[in-house]
């Protein structure tokens, strides 16, 4: 039983080290944007040394029973964030930095069978809290090591931001597009998509998304039927779909084949970072206003439009 335990909560705390690691690797090499909290950058800054720290804690063996009452907790917890992004169907479970997992298979491969496990092998014959103390030795040749690295890896994320725009990807930061002189911006973004030159005259309510975004797949309908109600009534405002790379597959497509709206996609050379969906109210290419993550009801869509003119 003690030596399935140990293999168990070493298999728990090397699977944490990874996570942690690869969202290190993550947080250094691509910028972080999220409409909530918990996805947020400075989440990731908090959970960073606190995965690290219980993974290098199960490894080490110290405090046998308390670290694996944590890890118990833990991984409950885990198991009840990546079922909620399951459920609203995310394309990743946002653990493992860059790599996109189902979270499914998170759930049923990593999280469900560890936390099972945990509760099978138990640490039989270990007292909670001490006593008995662990040897010097032991202790400080691990807690020391892990302060240092856990104390030089915080300011290194903090510092170490990546830049907004390279050659590879670009932020897109809407509240830029609004020029606090004129109320109103050219669209540059119009160059990087593919009908752009549609999209340059008139009325136009553009919708920027990823395939992988549960929030679009409930506004892209809204939309759509929205542009077949303009379309009836003959106001003269034209809706585009715009996807953002990674394009999604073919069967993932959501939009409907019959869809009166323009279709395209942003140019695929490098990859594009902001919050879906984004709807942006365009005349003749200038930017009138936007919403984020919000679907924009006719109502907000006429009363920008008033503004604008």
């Amino acid at each position: 039983m003690k030596t399935a335990n140990k293999i168990v909560m070493t298999a728990a705390g090397l699977v944490l080290i990874i996570a942690a690691l690869l969202k290190v690797h993550q947080l250094l090499t691509e910028p972080i944007l999220s409409s909530g909290f918990w996805e947020s950058w400075l989440f990731f800054i908090i959970q960073i040394p606190l995965e690290l720290g219980l993974g290098i804690w199960l490894v080490s063996g110290l405090f046998r029973k308390a670290v694996w009452l944590i890890a118990v907790i833990g991984f409950g917890i885990f198991i009840a964030i990546i079922l909620q992004k399951g459920l609203v169907g995310a394309a990743s479970c946002g653990c493992f930095g860059k790599i996109h997992v189902n979270p499914w298979v998170t759930l049923f491969t990593v999280d469900t069978p560890l936390f099972v496990l945990l509760l099978i092998f138990r640490p039989a014959g270990y007292k909670l809290l001490p006593p008995p103390w662990p040897g010097a030795k032991h202790f400080f040749g691990v807690a020391i090591p892990t302060f240092i690295i856990l104390g030089t890896i915080i300011p290194v994320l903090v510092i170490n931001k990546p830049p907004e725009k390279t050659d590879s990807y670009e932020v897109i930061n809407p509240q830029d597009w609004l020029n606090s002189d004129t109320g109103s911006r050219q669209l540059a973004l119009l160059d990087d998509i593919d009908i752009g030159d549609s999209l340059r005259t008139g009325l136009s309510v553009i919708v920027l998304y990823h395939s992988d975004c549960p929030e679009c797949r409930k506004a892209i309908p809204i939309y759509d039927q929205m542009a077949r109600d303009f379309s009836i009534s003959e106001q003269g405002i034209q809706f585009a779909f715009i996807e953002a790379t990674p394009y999604g597959d073919e069967d993932e497509y959501f939009i409907p084949p019959d869809t009166p709206c323009f279709t395209g996609h942003l140019d695929d050379a490098k990859d594009w970072y902001f919050v879906t969906p984004l709807t942006v109210l365009t005349i003749d290419g200038n930017v009138v206003k936007y919403w984020q993550v919000e679907t924009a009801t006719v109502e907000q869509i006429w009363d920008a439009l008033a503004e604008g003119y």
